[in-house]
């Protein structure tokens, strides 16, 4: 056979094989999705604005090309697939919020104490003549009225009240005085124009300033939690 004829044969066969097994074309296209949550399909990476590269889907073309149909499947399915993502992102993040508010709401109504024993003395903010003070002062629900050691009250600078006789636990008959605040304030609730019984202290020194009477803890709900030395108001 000679050389002319030989490359004929060489060619035909090749167109042969090309027939009988077609050479598969693949190529690859690009997705990203944009600021705006468009999806974009692009022929070429390069095409790909630098601020998406990091987040591009790479999809692989057999047929070396994609139909209009196709590619509308593609995006359609591909946008079905954002919006429940973020559908479901929303719920998330809505469910956290309203989980943090919750813990926000529940804080508001607790407030740290200092228990002794059976004693529960209360941080207290104190209002008059425009001066404030902070107190701590013993619950105590057998008292009726708020009461404040004389030297406490002094940094009041409460200059008009008046005299009276108080009946204590036992019967005893003390001498006070009789003023109103212009506020009191515990933890998330708020009493004005409240009176205020001011005693002088005898005896050992005590560590709360008085003691916090049902005048203000009255129409109030609440519960005491010894363990961790948290009053638990409620709403």
């Amino acid at each position: 056979m000679g050389k002319k004829n030989a490359g004929l044969f060489t060619l035909l066969f090749l167109l042969v094989l090309t027939l009988l097994f077609p050479i598969e074309l693949r190529s690859e296209f690009y997705k990203y999705i944009d600021r705006d949550g468009t999806i974009h399909f692009v022929d070429d990476e390069s095409k790909i604005p630098n601020e998406y590269r990091d987040n591009v889907t790479v999809y692989e073309d057999k047929s070396g090309h994609l139909s209009e149909h196709e590619r509308s499947v593609i995006l359609e399915r591909e946008q079905r697939e954002l919006e429940d993502l973020r559908k479901r992102e929303t719920e998330e993040e809505l469910a956290e919020e309203k989980r943090q508010e919750g813990q926000i709401a529940q804080k508001k109504y607790e407030m740290k104490v200092i228990v002794k024993g059976n004693h529960v003395f209360v941080p207290v903010t104190l209002g008059y003549g425009g001066k404030e003070i902070e107190v701590l002062l013993l619950l105590d629900t057998g008292a009726e009225l708020i009461t404040l050691h004389q030297e406490i009250a002094d940094q009041l600078n409460i200059k008009q009240s008046k005299r009276v006789a108080v009946r204590v636990v036992g019967g005893k008959v003390i001498r006070a005085r009789l003023t109103k605040l212009s506020y009191v304030k515990v933890g998330p609730h708020e009493k004005t124009d409240i009176y205020l019984l001011i005693i002088g202290h005898r005896g050992p020194s005590v560590r709360h300033d008085g003691l916090l009477g049902m005048n203000f803890l009255r129409g109030l709900e609440y519960s005491i939690d010894f363990k961790n030395q948290v009053i638990k108001w409620k709403p």
